[in-house]
């Protein structure tokens, strides 16, 4: 995607947690972002406040708000139907089934809370085949967390670790079983519940210090028709 918020090339953090569940993954996740926000913010303090007075006035408010209040928390459904509700006019229809473009993201945690959300229990057809289907056989156990001006910042889920149900998850996105064998392989020889996330460093970065673009965040940037030699 050719934006102000994506690189061609990028650094992703991805813990994994053995023995761990959706719950746990959201819980990491907002900890992951809070201890990040104050470690930043108790030893680089003159660089936060160029940035506050430099480039954007409200990165100081955005790390107390990250540092000092509680996630939201909402499945997709309900997003939706708030969404649905919006008095704003988007560009992108609203529907369940659907999965959220920036510009929902940005509503829910920009306008709505006013704070970074959480956005859990997707659609299973909008989600990869390995996250965890849930017990009503439609939503998977996935996580996005959405930060204002930035929208999603998390991607994660729980895994599944079934083998008879990540075999038919294959099979209904058209995935040849075979061809993933050592995929399965890891669940038909012994496995346990886990969870993980992939946290996009340069859009941290971006959120942190309120740059308008994330090119300005990393000091050689790959993106869409650059490639500079």
């Amino acid at each position: 995607s050719n934006t102000s918020r994506h690189l061609a090339e990028f650094w992703m953090v991805e813990p994994e947690m053995a023995f761990c569940d959706l719950q746990g993954d959201m819980d990491l996740a907002e900890a992951f972002l809070k201890h990040i926000f104050k470690y930043v913010m108790e030893t680089c303090p003159e660089d936060m406040e160029f940035f506050n007075s430099r480039i954007d006035d409200s990165v100081l408010a955005t790390a107390d708000n990250i540092i000092n209040n509680q996630f939201e928390r909402i499945t997709y459904t309900d997003a939706i139907a708030l969404l649905e509700k919006a008095t704003v006019k988007f560009e992108y229809p609203v529907s369940w089934g659907a999965d959220l473009q920036s510009e929902h993201e940005r509503y829910l945690a920009e306008q709505l809370f006013k704070k970074p959300t959480i956005v859990t229990d997707y659609p299973a057809g909008i989600k990869a085949f390995y996250m965890r289907l849930n017990e009503d056989g439609k939503t998977v156990r996935a996580m996005d967390v959405l930060a204002p001006k930035i929208g999603e910042i998390i991607g994660g889920s729980q895994r599944e670790e079934r083998l008879d149900v990540l075999e038919q998850r294959m099979q209904a996105q058209g995935l040849n079983p075979e061809d993933l064998w050592w995929y399965l392989d890891l669940r038909r020889y012994g496995t346990v519940p886990h969870a993980g996330f992939g946290l996009g460093f340069e859009r941290l970065v971006q959120f942190m210090t309120g740059m308008a673009n994330i090119r300005d965040v990393i000091p050689f940037p790959r993106s869409p028709q650059n490639a500079e030699f």
